[in-house]
C-alpha cells in the first residue's frame, strides 16, 4: 500500500468510486438476490433504481465516516420499507454488498466497511421489530373493531328477529328436539287459538290431526336424525285449540348448536284453510254439473278408468248413454227456468233409479246423461232397466198446473272388466246412442262390435271433412240427364265427389250424409255451387249451351240464406240465370217450411228454375206443384225401386206408380226418374210417360275435364 500524506483524501475517494455502471450492475445483483429471498411489491426497474440509490449512499458514506453510522440505519430501514424482509434478505444484502465494495475498492477500508454493515444490520432490526410491532396493533385494532361491529349487528340481528318474530302474521314456533315448545309468537297464538302459557304442557305432536300425525312425527324424526330431507314443505292438517281442523302450510327447519348437532326445530305454520277450501270448492266444480251437481264427463270418465283398473277382471260393466228426446220444445215452449228444473229432476230420478245399485250417474251436458253400473246378481237386464229410466221419466213434473215428462233414447255398451277401455267405451255407447235416436224417441240401442270398424271410419271421415275441403280434396261431377225420346242431353246434375286418402272415394249421397255430421252442410253446398257455376261458363263459352243442375239435401235447402247466395253466384258472372236449375228435396218445402217456399218463389222470379225430388205422389205433394213454380218432379228412390222389381206391370202400386205422370201434368210439371239401369227400364219409363231420366244406362259422373268431349259426342 503507498503511503498518503495528511492532506491527500482516503483512498476510497478515488474516482472509480462513483463510476454509474458498476452502482447499475451491483442494484441489478442485488434486486436479482431479493426477488429470490422475498416477495416484494414493486416494478422490477423500480426495485433496481432504489437500490442504485441506496449503493451511491453506501459509497458516500464510506467517503464520510462521520455519516456512516447514519447511512447504513437508513439503508436496513429503506430495505423494510421495500418489503424485503424475507428469512434471508438480510444475509442476501450484507453478503452481496460486502464482497462488492471489498472486490470494487480493496481491503483498504474494510473497518469502514465493517461498520457500515453492522449499521445497515442495526437499521434493518430496529426497522423489522417497529414493523411487526405496527402490524401487531394494526391487526389488533382491526380486530377490535370487527368484534364491536360483529356486537353491533348481533345485536341489531336480534332486534331485526324479534321484531320480524313478534310481527310477522306468519305462526312461529320453537320446540326442542322432543317437541316442547321453547317460544311461539303471537301469530302462532292467532292462527292456532293456543295462548303461550297452554303451550307448556304440550308438544307440537299434540298439535297434528289424526290423519297426518304418523307422517308428520316421521318426518320431524327424519330431520333431528340428519336424514336426506334438510327440511319439510307441506300442506297439513294441524288441530286449533277449539278442536277444528285447520289447513296449514308447514315450514320445518333444524336449528343447530355451535357443534353442528341438532338442538331445536323452528316450525312456521302459514293458515291456508280458506284457500284450501276455495280450491277444493274449484276442483268441484271443475269436475261436477253445475245445475244438477252430478259428475261431469270429465269426472265420469276418471271414475270409469279407475274402476276398470280396481274391479275384479272377470266382473262386467254396463254403461247406459241417455239423450232427452226433444227437449228443444220444452226450452222453446216453457222458457229455459223450466228446462232447467226439468233436467235437475230428470238427474235425481236417475240417481234414485240406480241407489241399490254399484252405480254412478253423470250429465254429459246439455241433455245428455250416463249411467256406469257394476253388474251384481240382482240387478236387472238391460232392456228392464231401459224401461225403468223411461217410466221414471214419463212421470209428469207439475209446473204450476201444467204437468211436463220427458223420455229418452238410450245408447248401451256392455264390457267384462278385462277387456274394457274407458274411452272405448264412452265412444262405443255415444255410437249406440245416436243410433238408437236414428231409429225414433224412446228407443234404445246395444253397441254393436260388428260394426265398430264401420262406424270408427264414418267418425272420422266426418271429423276431417272440413280439412278436406279447405285442402281441396272435393271435386264435382256431372251425371247426365237426358231425353227418354232420343233427343239427347236435357242437362248436366253436379254432385259431389271426395278422394279421401285412405278410405277411397265417396260420391254425392254418401258425403250428404257425412257433411250433416260434421257440420258443413252448407259451406261445402256454396262451395258446389260456386264451382259448378263457374264451371258452366267455361263450357257456355266453348259453344256448349247445357243446363246445370244442383241437387240440395233437405238441411241446403231449407236454409234461409239459400237466396242470398245463389244471387252471389249468380252475380260473378254473365251466364243467364235460367240456366240454372235448383233441385229441392219435397221435405224441404213441406209443413211449415213456408219460407222455403218463399225461396222458391223469389228464385223464379229470377229467372232460375226449380225442380223437386223424392216425389211420392202425395196430395200434399200435388197441392205444393200447383202452388209452386216447380216444371219438374223427379220421382223418389224407393218408388223407382218397386217398378224395376216388379214382376208384372198390373201391380196396383205400379199401377199407382203409372198414375202419377197424368197427375204431375196436370200440376203443370215433369216427371224425371233416376237410377235407369238398362234400356228394357228406359223403355218401361217412357212407355209410362216419363220424359227424363238418368242413370248408368246413359252414363256415369263425369269430371269436368269430360264433360266437353262427352257434349261433342252426345
Amino acid at each position: 500500500m503507498s503511503e498518503q500524506t495528511a492532506d491527500e483524501p482516503p483512498s476510497v475517494l478515488v474516482p472509480q468510486r462513483r463510476d454509474a455502471d458498476w452502482r447499475a450492475e451491483v442494484a441489478r445483483r442485488w434486486a436479482a438476490e431479493l426477488s429470490t429471498a422475498s416477495y416484494i411489491p414493486l416494478a422490477r426497474a423500480t426495485v433496481e433504481q432504489t437500490l442504485e440509490d441506496l449503493v451511491e449512499r453506501i459509497v458516500a458514506a464510506l467517503d464520510d465516516p462521520s455519516v456512516l453510522e447514519e447511512t447504513g440505519r437508513e439503508v436496513g430501514t429503506r430495505l423494510v420499507e421495500m418489503h424485503a424482509t424475507g428469512e434471508s434478505s438480510l444475509p442476501l444484502s450484507l453478503d452481496l454488498l460486502r464482497d462488492a465494495l471489498v472486490q470494487r475498492f480493496g481491503v483498504d477500508d474494510v473497518h469502514r466497511m465493517l461498520e457500515l454493515v453492522a449499521a445497515i444490520a442495526a437499521g434493518y432490526a430496529a426497522a423489522d421489530r417497529e414493523s411487526t410491532f405496527v402490524q401487531q396493533e394494526t391487526l389488533k385494532r382491526a380486530l377490535l373493531r370487527s368484534k364491536l361491529k360483529a356486537d353491533r349487528e348481533l345485536a341489531a340481528s336480534e332486534a331485526r328477529f324479534g321484531e320480524v318474530f313478534t310481527t310477522t302474521p306468519i305462526g312461529v314456533a320453537i320446540c326442542d328436539l322432543e317437541g316442547r315448545f321453547v317460544q311461539v309468537n303471537p301469530a302462532w297464538e292467532h292462527t292456532l287459538g293456543y295462548q303461550e302459557q297452554a303451550l307448556t304442557s304440550m308438544t307440537i305432536h299434540d298439535l297434528f290431526h289424526p290423519d297426518d300425525a304418523e307422517y308428520l312425527s316421521a318426518a320431524y324424526g327424519e330431520l333431528a336424525e340428519g336424514g336426506s330431507a334438510k327440511r319439510l314443505s307441506d300442506r297439513k292438517r294441524l288441530l286449533r285449540a277449539n278442536g277444528e281442523e285447520a289447513w296449514a302450510y308447514l315450514a320445518v327447519s333444524v336449528l343447530r348448536g355451535s357443534d353442528g348437532a341438532p338442538r331445536h326445530f323452528v316450525t312456521m305454520v302459514e293458515d291456508i284453510t280458506e284457500l284450501h277450501m276455495l280450491q277444493a270448492r274449484f276442483r268441484y266444480q271443475a269436475l261436477h254439473d253445475v245445475l244438477t251437481a252430478l259428475p261431469n264427463r270429465q269426472y265420469f270418465s276418471t271414475r270409469l278408468e279407475t274402476a276398470l283398473a280396481n274391479f275384479p277382471r272377470d266382473s262386467r260393466m254396463t254403461l247406459y248413454h241417455l239423450g232427452l228426446d226433444g227437449f228443444e220444445l220444452i226450452n222453446d215452449g216453457l222458457g229455459y227456468e223450466v228446462g232447467d228444473l226439468v233436467i235437475k229432476t230428470v238427474a235425481r230420478r236417475l240417481e234414485q233409479l240406480v241407489e241399490d245399485e254399484e252405480a254412478l250417474v253423470a250429465r254429459f251436458g246439455g241433455t245428455e246423461f250416463a249411467i256406469l253400473v257394476w253388474e251384481q246378481e240382482q240387478t236387472p237386464k238391460v232392456p228392464e232397466v231401459v224401461k225403468m229410466i223411461n217410466d221414471l221419466l214419463a212421470e209428469p213434473v207439475y209446473v204450476g198446473d201444467q204437468g211436463i215428462a220427458a223420455s229418452a233414447s238410450v245408447g248401451v255398451v256392455q264390457r267384462q272388466v278385462a277387456e274394457a277401455e274407458a274411452s272405448n267405451m264412452l265412444w262405443a255407447a255415444d255410437v249406440a246412442l245416436r243410433r238408437a235416436e236414428a231409429a225414433g224417441k224412446r228407443q234404445w240401442a246395444l253397441f254393436d262390435p260388428d260394426r265398430a270398424p264401420e262406424e270408427r271410419i264414418e267418425s272420422k271421415l266426418a271429423a276431417v271433412m272440413p280439412g278436406g275441403l279447405e285442402q281441396g280434396e272435393f271435386d264435382v261431377v256431372y251425371r247426365p240427364l237426358v231425353r227418354l225420346d232420343g233427343s239427347g242431353v236435357i242437362a248436366l246434375e253436379a254432385g259431389l265427389r271426395w278422394d279421401t286418402s285412405e278410405n277411397g272415394t265417396l260420391e254425392h249421397e254418401e258425403c250428404l250424409r257425412l257433411a250433416e255430421r260434421s257440420g258443413v252442410t252448407l259451406s261445402l253446398r256454396d262451395w258446389m255451387v260456386a264451382t259448378a257455376w263457374e264451371q258452366l261458363r267455361e263450357w257456355h263459352a266453348d259453344g256448349h249451351r247445357v243446363q246445370l243442375n244442383v241437387a240440395l239435401s233437405p238441411n241446403q235447402g231449407q236454409d234461409p240464406d239459400l237466396a242470398a247466395v245463389i244471387h252471389r253466384v249468380l252475380d260473378t258472372g254473365d251466364v243467364d240465370p235460367g240456366w240454372l236449375r235448383l233441385c229441392l228435396p219435397m221435405v224441404a218445402i213441406s209443413g211449415d217450411n213456408e219460407e222455403t217456399r218463399d225461396n222458391v218463389r223469389f228464385l223464379s222470379s229470377r229467372g232460375i228454375k226449380t225442380s223437386l225430388h223424392d216425389f211420392q205422389g202425395s196430395p200434399e205433394e200435388l197441392r205444393l206443384l200447383r202452388e209452386l213454380p216447380v216444371d219438374a218432379v223427379r220421382l223418389a228412390d224407393e218408388l223407382v225401386s218397386i217398378l224395376h222389381n216388379a214382376e208384372s206391370t198390373d201391380l196396383p202400386e205400379v199401377q199407382a206408380i203409372r198414375s202419377l205422370v197424368p197427375l204431375t201434368r196436370a200440376c203443370g210439371a215433369q216427371l224425371w226418374v233416376g237410377g235407369v239401369e238398362s234400356e228394357q227400364q228406359a223403355e218401361a219409363w217412357r212407355e209410362i210417360g216419363c220424359e227424363v231420366a238418368s242413370g248408368p244406362r246413359f252414363g256415369g259422373p263425369l269430371c269436368s275435364f269430360d264433360v266437353s268431349d262427352f257434349l261433342n259426342e252426345n
